[in-house]
């Protein structure tokens, strides 16, 4: 029986990218793995471990925070990541940054694995200093916060993908009684899927407001705040506005023909998700540059995609609209996809012992 650790993220523990390694700890040892997860970095049992994975947001308080880091808290990063790489026999970080870009390139060299949530298929873009937001690229100004250091072509084979957060816990008991939830099981405590034919009064809905961007002219908001306008203008039917209660964002969901879900800090977001799970027809800027698991965002057959500046947007949704009937089945297509990958414990970990191998 080999040994997997993991130092994890304390603050969102149970319920966030961590989730399904709580959930099917039982089925990753009938796999030869034993799983642990950890919250201090002084812990004795990470050491000796077989594979040990390092949440890259366990430092989001120094160094894993761009702006605070500095030349004290790298040290502290570098110091503890070679300790590591003495006892441990295979080390891993789960950069969990929102993007495809990563900050975190300085480390690669002490590691094993490089994991992502998802990953540019043309990674030659990481071998130059780039924007982090590979869909601004023609935008950004020439700011540290913004760009990546270039990750050396000698490290490059060891970027792989790790896992999504279409894997997080999205029941709706699944943040605020986290521990509880994880106990119960989905078997017990299933994901609450709504039928994609059930009858629906919205459109659409978008809950939001408006955002200045707080980096300048990097326009990290330019997708959100386009939807935001169009649907100022829209004759379609919609609710909009700032943000409401969870109970009532679900319902307005559930109600919905179709959710857009534009790039914030990263292309995935917790909205795909809820949309498949809704059973909402989810409409977002196109995700063919990058893979992902799990990946569900497969154009014009579990998602529709949209161009990155959004030009095509009131042409899609009217079209999506006036021939509803045919699109239900591609929203369809995404949540019975989307259903059977977030229950597939198997295929998960055999994607994680190729991705940590």
């Amino acid at each position: 029986m080999k040994t997997l650790r993991i130092l994890d993220w304390p603050k969102q523990r149970f319920y966030s990218e961590t989730h399904p390694f709580y959930r099917w700890k039982n089925q990753f040892k009938e796999n030869g793995l034993e799983v642990s997860c950890h919250h201090k970095h002084t812990d004795n049992k990470i050491k000796d471990a077989d594979y040990l994975i390092v949440h890259s947001r366990y430092f989001d308080m120094g160094w894993q925070n761009i702006n605070t880091r500095n030349e004290q808290n790298t040290e502290e990063v570098l110091t503890f990541l070679s300790e590591m790489r003495k006892t441990v026999k295979r080390l891993i970080w789960f950069d969990a940054a929102d993007s495809t870009g990563s900050h975190d390139f300085s480390i690669i060299p002490m590691v094993d694995v490089f994991l992502k949530k998802q990953v540019l298929k043309d990674k030659s873009y990481y071998t130059k200093r780039n924007n982090i937001r590979i869909w601004l690229n023609n935008q950004q100004p020439e700011s540290h916060i913004n760009m990546f250091d270039p990750c050396p072509v000698s490290q490059l084979h060891k970027i792989k993908v790790g896992w999504n957060i279409g894997l997080n816990d999205y029941r709706y008991f699944g943040y605020k009684m986290s521990r509880l939830s994880n106990y119960l099981g989905y078997n017990l405590y299933p994901i609450n899927f709504s039928s994609v034919h059930k009858q629906r009064a919205l459109d659409l809905t978008f809950r939001g407001t408006i955002h200045k961007d707080w980096t300048g002219s990097y326009k990290i908001s330019e997708q959100r705040n386009k939807v935001l306008t169009y649907l100022d203008a829209t004759p379609l039917t919609v609710t909009k506005g700032p943000s409401v209660a969870k109970r009532k964002y679900w319902e307005e969901l559930r109600n919905s023909k179709l959710c857009i879900s534009p790039y914030g800090w990263g292309e995935i977001c917790y909205r795909d998700f809820e949309a498949f799970i809704s059973g909402s027809l989810l409409v977002k800027p196109a995700m063919e540059h990058l893979d992902t698991y799990p990946n569900i965002f497969i154009a014009n057959e579990t998602y529709i995609p949209l161009s990155w500046d959004l030009e095509n947007l009131s042409g899609k949704l009217e079209d999506i609209i006036s021939n509803h009937k045919h699109y239900k089945e591609i929203a369809n297509e995404g949540q019975q996809m989307y259903k059977c990958l977030v229950y597939d414990s198997q295929l998960f970990i055999e994607n994680i012992k190729k991705a940590i191998s």
